[in-house]
Formats: structure tokens, sequence, C-alpha cells
């Protein structure tokens, strides 16, 4: 750890990481001897563990289970914490948020125990959620969200952030990271949309995948690694009604078309382990699954690592989903189903059930091997053996800078301008009173979002103290010009209508930051995705006061704003773009920042009707802003589209793709290119265009570059039928970058 003192992570990462690949993978044989070494030692140590202690690796439980409150503070009750190691041979732990000295102290504490107290001495895995960086870490770096990331379209930050994160996680003694949510962004009605990387499998697997590799190779000054967690197996981000854990009917041509390529990607890149749906899909609670969770993903997908479920989520599949007559029948679905451990939290009823069934010959003890396997053969890659502590030495003021601009500039590089009536951005000039109003205008908590030191987002008392509202960046940033702020209360009901008539007056020009409060799962549920009508009115009645008007969202998800937007001349997007979000929020309306994001979702334009942009041709898309959109201050200008064969006789021929992108504006900027395809027929209906790649590109004022993508075309235009047999059609395709579009057939010899 000493090594990261005062560097950017990024300039560390981008050094070793090439080293790291090599030794991973210049020689299989030493990859080979290495994981033999391991098996043979997981091999000697289960054949020395009782039934009870192999069951306990298979529980998790919540820190709040051995807190003196029953809380997540990490105030120790040494009693309960010793009857869950020695007693009760607990292997894992989960959750808590503090500050990282206490962090330190806590894990310790807690691996001594495990290590030097219990019988065998099998240390333990600290899960936690950190889900856009070291979000429970009171010192920790706070990033965008996911989907405020996945606007960026720029795997290079995903890695960046990914290797922070873990470089964060490490030096809190925290080896299992809950991250990255895998599941696609479909359905804006999900409360946990914002987690995604989107509406686009293609994304999501792709930034999961780079996400996962990113973290699980970072480096630490103690040679221990982290373990990733892609989530959740699968389906959950669709529920029919849109609430959360609710259940979802997916048909299988769907499910493997659309929801299984990111789990596939995650996979592919590594994945130690797999978080389960905790919903339902088709009429089956996924947690006892057995064609989700061992037919497709242990058998067809070859996941190899930890399958972990949701929080108490075997007990739900009987009191919740009533798909069991009794909770030690969930159990033995669950384990038959293939779930390696399983989430407890504050219940050692796991321990109990299975040791009932086990006795009663329900479960047989090599069954029960077979997750144990799985799981200290992850704690021996992970280096728990070798070191199970944290870093003696609290190196978080050292790094607390430099992470704290990458966060910055990832919002930078992620947040969208939709909107730019007549270029009214950048304010460079013009308006010198600006009001600055809504629910988000003064607060940290909003820029933040949820799992920020707690589920559900902490109170603003608690956020960073060294961080900027909106209001505050903008009165820094526009230093000449008077910059005001009306407090309209969270909700946008607790302020007097007269009152804000006479602020609106007073000013030129009306920032309007309108969105969403905080939420987390279930909590996020709601029946109407229009904005509330209190943050509605506040645009209107600076509209009819005739003031130029911009809308800064921060929000999970698309809320509609249909009705309002014509008032509006510019409108930005920027989801929760973490704790540097209002420094990049206030570069971009200066424009010191040219916006370079662009949308990974479809804004809807009506709360009733969305559609992604992969929808079929009976289908119409009638979006606010399209998937892709995004403006900049630049422009860019698409030219010379070619192929290297418009005749294809081999699905597994190599085709390059090459378009010219030029920049024809006045200053620098990045443009995203989007390489988009149509198989114009197939005998299971096809979208009207699928991406297949992305690309981000920097250009000065006048330059220009050829951009170049080879592809083998069975990979991308192959698809699954319902039994997940992928092949790639004779036919025509078409393939679209921004408004060009060129056609190919492929016709077997």
């Amino acid at each position: 750890m000493k090594a990261l003192q005062n560097k950017s992570i990024y300039m560390i990462f981008k050094k070793f990481i090439p080293v790291i690949l090599l030794l991973l993978f210049a020689g299989s044989c030493t990859f080979d001897t290495k994981d033999q070494e391991i098996g043979e030692k997981v091999e000697i140590l289960l054949k020395q563990m009782t039934i009870e202690e192999k069951i306990g690796q298979m529980t998790q439980a919540c820190l709040s289970n051995i807190t003196l409150n029953g809380n997540k503070n990490l105030d120790m009750n040494p009693d309960l914490f010793r009857e869950a190691i020695i007693n009760q041979h607990i292997g894992s732990f989960i959750s808590g948020t503090g500050p990282a000295q206490k962090w330190i102290d806590f894990i310790t504490e807690l691996q001594r125990v495990a290590v030097t107290e219990s019988r065998l001495g099998i240390p333990l895995l600290i899960g936690i959620d950190h889900v856009h960086g070291g979000n429970y870490i009171d010192e920790g770096t706070i990033f965008p969200h996911n989907i405020t990331l996945s606007c960026s379209f720029d795997t290079s930050l995903i890695c960046r952030g990914a290797a922070i994160t873990a470089v964060e996680t490490l030096a809190a003694g925290i080896n299992w990271n809950f991250a990255p949510v895998c599941d696609i962004g479909k359905n804006p009605y999900w409360p946990r949309f914002y987690e995604t990387f989107g509406e686009d499998p293609y994304v999501c697997g792709i930034m999961s995948a780079a996400y996962i590799r990113a973290q699980q190779d970072s480096i630490s000054g103690e040679n221990r690694l982290l373990a990733t967690t892609a989530k959740h197996f699968i389906g959950y981000s669709d529920p029919k009604s849109g609430w959360d854990r609710t259940p979802a009917e997916i048909p299988d041509q769907i499910l493997f078309e659309q929801f299984l390529p990111p789990f596939r990607m995650a996979v592919d890149a590594g994945v130690k382990t797999v978080m389960v749906n905790s919903g339902e899909v088709n009429g089956v609670p996924v947690h006892v699954s057995k064609k989700l969770l061992t037919k497709i993903l242990r058998d067809e997908l070859n996941f190899k690592g930890v399958l972990v479920t949701d929080i108490k989520d075997i007990m739900k599949v009987h009191e919740e989903h009533k798909g069991a007559e009794t909770e030690k029948m969930a159990t033995l679905m669950a384990l038959d189903a293939g779930i390696d451990i399983s989430m407890a939290c504050n219940s050692y009823d796991f321990i109990t059930l299975t040791k009932e069934l086990i006795d009663e010959g329900e479960i047989s003890e090599d069954r029960i091997d077979e997750s144990v396997r799985r799981i200290l053969r992850m704690k021996f890659e992970l280096g728990l053996f070798d070191n199970p502590y944290p870093p003696k030495s609290n190196e978080f003021g050292s790094f607390r800078k430099a992470h704290l601009d990458e966060s910055q500039r990832m919002a930078e590089a992620s947040i969208v301008l939709l909107k730019n009536k007549d270029q009214i951005l950048p304010l460079s000039r013009g308006a010198q009173r600006i009001l600055v109003s809504g629910p988000g205008a003064d607060s940290k908590r909003m820029l933040n979002g949820a799992w920020t030191l707690e589920w559900m987002g902490a109170e603003e008392s608690r956020q960073p103290k060294e961080m900027n509202s909106l209001f505050q960046a903008l009165s820094e940033e526009f230093t000449e010009k008077k910059i005001s702020h009306f407090e309209t209360g969270s909700d946008s009901k607790q302020f007097s209508e007269k009152s804000y008539m006479k602020a609106l007056e007073q000013n030129d020009l009306v920032i309007l930051v309108l969105g969403e409060q905080p939420y987390s799962e279930f909590k996020g549920n709601i029946s109407d995705l229009t904005l509330p009508a209190e943050q509605l009115e506040l645009a209107r009645m600076a509209y009819d006061m005739g003031k130029q008007l911009i809308i800064v969202l921060i929000e999970g998800r698309p809320r509609t704003i249909t009705s309002i937007e014509p008032y509006a001349s510019a409108v930005i997007f920027a989801g929760y773009p973490g704790e540097r979000g209002a420094e990049a929020l206030s570069g971009i309306i200066s424009g010191r920042v040219n916006p370079s994001g662009k949308l990974s979702f479809s804004y809807p334009m009506f709360p009733g009707h969305f559609t992604p942009y992969y929808h079929k041709n009976f289908d119409k898309s009638e979006n606010l802003y399209a998937f892709g959109h995004g403006m900049s201050y630049t422009e860019f200008e698409y030219s010379q589209l070619s192929l290297s064969d418009t005749l294809l006789h081999s699905p597994d021929q190599n085709l390059t793709i090459s378009v010219k992108l030029k920049n024809t504006g006045k200053r620098e900027g990045a443009e995203t290119l989007l390489f988009f395809f149509r198989d114009e027929k197939g005998k299971i209906t096809r979208p009207v265009k699928q991406l297949f790649h992305f690309d981000k590109i920097n250009l000065l004022p006048g330059q220009e570059k050829t951009v170049s993508v080879s592809i083998v075309p069975a990979d991308i235009f192959s698809y699954p039928d319902d039994k997940n047999n992928w092949a790639m059609e004779e036919g025509e395709f078409t393939l679209l970058i921004g408004d060009l579009q060129k056609s190919l057939r492929f016709l077997r010899d």
C-alpha cells in the first residue's frame, strides 16, 4: 500500500497491469501448477473439517449480528462474534459502515479470532456492497453510480474506478465486493435501474467484464486480491410490475438474447462469485431453479466460482414466494439448485436445517463438499491464508485527493447534455443573475445517491464534509456572476409560491435541479414515472415569468419530463454523479468542460410506454431522447464508411469496418462512435438494430481520424433460439454508424 502514496491510482494501475496479466497468462504450466497446489491444499483442509464446520463456511452473517447495538456501526460485541466464529463456524460476514480505522480494527480482531482461536484457523470472507466506490467507508471515494458511468461509453473509466475501489476496499480489510450489477436496465420503473450499466446487453457485458478484470487484478501492497460478484443472476431487472423483487415473465428466447450475455461476459472475465436474483422467473423463485443456477450458469456458462444468495432469500422462498412448504424444504431445494453460500444475515437456521437434511439423508456430504471446496479455493486464491489481516497503517489520507480527482473526471465524461437550444450553454456570457433552485440544488445526498454510507444514502449531515452541493460549486465557478439559491425543501412541497416568484423576478436565468431523493431496492417502488407535480410546477412558474431555464436531472432512472421539456433552453442528465458531481456539472454549465456523455438508455416520452432501442419492427419507440443521444460544444462529421467485403461466404471470415470522424467545430471534444447492425430478416424476428461495438475518440478542432474495427461475423450476427443454440442465418445485414449505413450479404458456399 505504501507504493500508492501521493500517486494517481490510474498511473499505478496502467503501469503494472500488463505485468500482472503476463504473470497470470504467459505460461499455462505455471498457472496449472499454482491451481493444482491450491486444489491439494483445499482437499487436505476439507478432510479435516467436521460437517458443522463445513456448513458454517456456507453461512454468511451480517456484521450487525455481532455488534453491541445490532447496527452496522462496527462496535463489536465479543461474546456474539465468538459465538459466530467459534461455535457456529461462520465463514463470512457482510455489511457495515464507519471510518477506515474502525474498519481496520474491527476486521483485524475478527480475523485474529478466526485464525488463532478457531480449530482449523480458516480466515474469513468479509463482504460489502461497494457499488460506486468505497461507499461504506467514511473516507472512501464516492463515484458516480453505474447508470451515469455507462453514459461515458469509456471502459477505461470503468477500469480506473474499479481499481480505486479495490484499493480502498482492501485497505479497510474487506476482501469481497458485491459488484458489479450485470442486470440490464430496460424497465425504468425498476428501482435499481441506476445500479445498471444501461439498457444494452452488450454495453452491460463489456463494462461489467472490464470492472471485474480491473478489480480482481488490482495490486495490494499486502499481496492480496479482491473478489467481485456478478449480480443478480438472472432476470431481476425486468419484473412485470416494475417493482423490486416482484415476478418476472421472460421467455427463454429473450432470456438468452438479452439477459444472459452480460453474465456470460462476466464469467468469461473470471468473476469469482455470482449472486442470485431475489425474485422469480416464470413462476419459479430463482434461488431454487436448478435450470437457471446449474444447467445454465454452471453447465452452459461454465461458472466455477461461488454462488451466493441475496439476503435471507432461502427463507423468503418459503415465507414470501410460497414456493416451499417449510424453510427446511426451501433449504433443500436451494442446495439442490446449486447454492454455495446462504446470506443468512441474523439467523443460524440455515446451519440447523442443513445439518438436519444431512442427518436425514436428504442431502449428501459430497454435495456439501462441492460448495465448501469452492469457498476454500476462493479464500486461497485471494491470499487470505497467507495474510488475512488489513494493512497495519491507515493509508486513506495518502490517496484521498487523487481518488477524488478521478471521481470528478469520471463524472465530467459521463454527464449528458440532452438539449441546448440556441447554444445557451456554456454560460460564459449573458445572464449575470442566476437563481439555483429545486430539491437537488443544495443537496449533497442527492448527488451521491443511495448506497452511500447507508443503504438508503446517509443523511445530509453525514455526507462528506469537504464535498460541494451544486449551488456551492456554481458559486465558486461563476465568481463574476451573482448566484443565489431558493430553498424548496427536499420534496419541493415546502416552498412559498409568492417567495419563489419574487426570487424569479430578481434573476435573469434559472437553474432548476430536479429529480429523485436517494432510494434503494423496494423503497424506490413508484407507480408513476412522471416527475412529481411539485417539481414540474417549479419549471412552469419560471417559464410563465419569462425566465431562461436550465434543467439539471439528478435521478436514478429517467423520470418523464415531457410536459416541461419545451420550457427549458437546456436539459442535462447527471444521474447520481457522486462526490465531485457538483464540480463536474458546474464545469459543463460554465464551459470549462466540454460534455461528451451519451445516453446508455432510452429516455421515455410517456410514463406508460417505453421500449429499449432494440425493439422489434412492429413496435414503436416514442422516446423523448434516444439511446446514444448526447450533445457537445463542438461538432463532429462522419464520412467514408467502408467494409472490407460486402459478400460473406463464411461466418468465420474476418470483416473490417472503417469510418472517418472529423471534429468540424471550434474546440476540442470527445465523440462516442456507436456501431449498430440490423439483421433484415430472421426466422425469429430481429430488433430494428443492435449495438456491437463502441469507441470514444478525442479530437482537436479540425482533426480527423479513421476508426476501424475487425469482427468475426458469427460472433456479431448470430442469435440464439429458445434452446440457446446459436446460428448465423443467410441474408442481408445493414451496418449503421452515425448517419451512415452500408449493406452486406451472407451466402454460404
